[in-house]
């Protein structure tokens, strides 16, 4: 039995906005008479948008009326409607995510895009969403090593390491090709305020109004791209120049990377360069910080692959690489109302999932706490659990006891109880939970896929009649 979705992938980024559509085929892998196994078995690109100038009223304000008629268009362009997409991501990155109206921008293009799609706006989640769509997760678990992307664009640069196709680790740094706008005199218009520091440590004559010199501003290049190459381990240049251009936070804990690749629009210029005459002729420096970035790096190239994509790497991630399909022994009340958006997830430390009932409720209630509106009450979170590994009946008891007095607060309110588990046992799991509860509570209880302390959760609605849920993990949405 298979049954397909369309996805739809809308980046909004600081120079280009693109939209995707795809299709997933979804199936049961598992033989006649065992436990069904359902995996996306296949995605396909069927439809991919040009590559538009993202359009902007001024420095602060998305022009909303723009972007729409793009989205509109391509909608009608591609033969869809927005009731036809059952799944993907609209994601609004870079310098365009701090624009005053970027989260009405962000509301008005998720609900254009179909029932079920996740809109995100985080440095975290925009640097693993560009290393899937580039195939550079794919290429750690194909090569059992550890690999990393750095997604270059016109505002930021964001980098996902990745292991065995699990992303390990972030960074965000205020470095792209946009970060100095060029009048059609090569008059400086704009520089961004991480850059203009850098400038000043380094007495770099760089200022607005000031006709732009080739020579300075291949320097702040250079120092641009040696934050790159520091961040990621190949060489050590300087450390306050680091700190200067991270927008979040740095790599933490680095492991050796064995190859890296660049992804974003600056990225496709560092394998294809420009070969006009015009050293600026997007009207900003993304030309030369790619120049930059080829020769720091040229001590590293064994290192430096070319990904699959490139410049539509975020937009293909956003449509094919979101969504995760929860396990295939799940239990959730038929009456629940699905789907629900931005689930905040609540974990404790897998230890205490060893604690007495009483304890482990002791732990959870200050984190019950953060969701608990004086005005409104207890708000809406899912519980995330380790669990446990083909466990026995008494085993899979003591997990309902410890949830039931933890989640107390979301058991009184008119939420549903929500537990999302690591390991193969949501639906003895879900059904003990709603035999201790007299199925009197709406009950989503599902498993194989991992959450974090902090995260959010996008649950759609049953596919392959009922059998699965559709679950799209958040890292960080707007802050």
């Amino acid at each position: 039995m298979k049954e397909k979705i369309l996805s739809a992938g809308i980046d909004i980024g600081t120079s280009t906005t693109q939209v995707i559509f795809s299709r997933f085929t979804i199936e049961n892998t598992s033989g006649e008479y065992m436990v069904p196994r359902i995996e996306i078995t296949n995605k396909e690109v069927v439809y991919e948008s040009k590559i538009y100038t993202t359009p902007l009223i001024d420095e602060r304000t998305i022009d909303e009326d723009a972007v729409h008629n793009i989205i509109v268009s391509e909608y009608a362009a591609a033969g869809l409607r927005a009731e036809d997409i059952d799944t993907g991501a609209v994601i609004i990155t870079g310098e365009t995510a701090r624009k005053e109206n970027a989260r009405t921008v962000l509301n008005f293009m998720s609900g254009m895009a179909g029932d079920f799609v996740v809109a995100t706006a985080g440095n975290d989640l925009e640097g693993v969403i560009a290393g899937r769509g580039a195939g550079t997760s794919a290429m750690s678990i194909k090569q059992h090593v550890v690999t990393a992307n750095c997604d270059i664009g016109g505002g930021t640069s964001n980098i996902a390491v990745f292991k065995e196709n699990r992303p390990v680790d972030t960074g965000c740094f205020d470095i792209g090709g946009r970060l100095i706008k060029l009048d059609s005199t090569g008059k400086i218009l704009y520089i961004s305020d991480h850059l203009g520091k850098l400038c000043a440590k380094h007495n770099i004559n760089l200022k607005v109004g000031n006709k732009i010199e080739y020579k300075e501003i291949y320097k702040a290049c250079v120092l641009m791209a040696q934050v790159l190459a520091t961040t990621l381990g190949f060489k050590t240049f300087d450390m306050d120049d680091l700190a200067i251009m991270t927008t979040d936070h740095p790599l933490h804990d680095l492991e050796e990377i064995k190859f890296v690749t660049f992804s974003g629009g600056v990225g496709n210029l560092i394998y294809h360069p420009y070969e006009g005459k015009d050293d600026f002729p997007y009207n900003d420096i993304g030309v030369v910080l790619a120049r930059a970035i080829n020769e720091v790096f040229a001590p590293f190239m064994d290192k430096v692959v070319e990904p699959a994509e490139t410049i539509r790497a975020t937009v293909i991630g956003a449509g094919t690489q979101t969504m995760e399909l929860s396990g295939s022994t799940i239990a959730f009340s038929q009456n629940t109302k699905l789907p629900i958006k931005t689930i905040p997830v609540i974990k404790l430390a897998e230890e205490a999932e060893q604690f007495s009932p009483s304890d482990f409720a002791k732990h959870l209630e200050p984190m019950l706490e953060w969701y608990n509106d004086p005005d409104e009450g207890q708000e809406l979170v899912a519980l995330s659990l380790k669990g446990a590994n083909c466990p026995l009946f008494k085993e899979i008891e003591r997990y309902a006891d410890l949830i039931i007095a933890g989640m107390q607060p979301i058991i009184k309110s008119q939420h549903p109880l929500i537990v999302v588990i690591e390991e193969d046992m949501g639906k003895s799991l879900g059904q003990n939970l709603m035999v201790k509860l007299n199925r009197s509570k709406d009950i989503i209880c599902i498993d194989s896929v991992r959450t974090n302390q902090g995260d959010y959760i996008d649950i759609g609605e049953p596919l392959m009649h009922g059998r699965i849920l559709p679950v799209v993990v958040k890292t960080l949405v707007f802050n």
